[in-house]
């Protein structure tokens, strides 16, 4: 785990690490995709990365997960993408909405931006999910999800789909989820941190 002593400091590093792995992936392919979360988490990173001199045209960006609300609702992660990342040198950037086409012929991702929830989940894989054990078995790219914590339905990617990244950033804030990262193994986020090498970036 690399630890900062405040969110922006964070917030800069995740972003200097995603973008070295983005122009890694474009000096070998002609297209290179970075995954991003949604929640207030990322927003930091994602506005420094909007700002960064990368050829975005040549870059896809997708969501771990999504709310299956209108793009212009409060709560959509689209939204939020659109208003943070995809602005400044970013604008350029094509962005793929889950089902809207075929993730896997983004894969491998270039680099996937995760988050997790004080309840430990990541994308939209909650422990409390009806659907939990199909999106950390399931070899689909995406799953649609409920959750007994919210009214609205979920689109996420599954563990499968989410691991198939040159890298995973993993950027959580907070003494709470410090915790459950020391002893993972009792919450959801322990699937991700044993199916692939996970870069772990926090700051309180």
């Amino acid at each position: 785990m690399r630890e900062f002593d405040n969110q922006q400091r964070a917030s800069e590093f995740a972003a200097q690490t995603i973008s070295k792995r983005l122009l890694a992936r474009l000096e070998v392919s002609e297209r290179a995709c970075l995954v991003v979360s949604g929640g207030s988490t990322p927003i930091e990173c994602l506005s420094i990365l909007s700002n960064m001199d990368l050829p975005w045209g040549r870059i896809d960006v997708t969501l771990t997960d999504e709310r299956n609300v209108p793009v212009d609702h409060a709560e959509s992660n689209e939204k939020m993408v659109r208003e943070t990342l995809l602005t400044a040198n970013a604008a350029t950037a094509r962005f793929v909405r889950l089902g809207e086409e075929n993730i896997k012929s983004l894969q491998p991702f270039a680099c996937c931006l995760a988050g997790m929830g004080e309840d430990g989940h990541f994308a939209s894989i909650f422990p409390d999910s009806p659907q939990l054990k199909e999106a950390i078995t399931s070899s689909a790219e995406v799953l649609v999800v409920t959750t007994p914590s919210s009214p609205l339905s979920r689109t996420t990617m599954t563990l499968d789909s989410l691991i198939k990244s040159d890298e995973l950033v993993l950027l959580v804030f907070g003494e709470e989820k410090r915790k459950i990262l020391s002893a993972p193994d009792e919450y959801t986020i322990s699937h991700l941190l044993d199916a692939s090498p996970v870069h772990v970036v926090w700051a309180p």
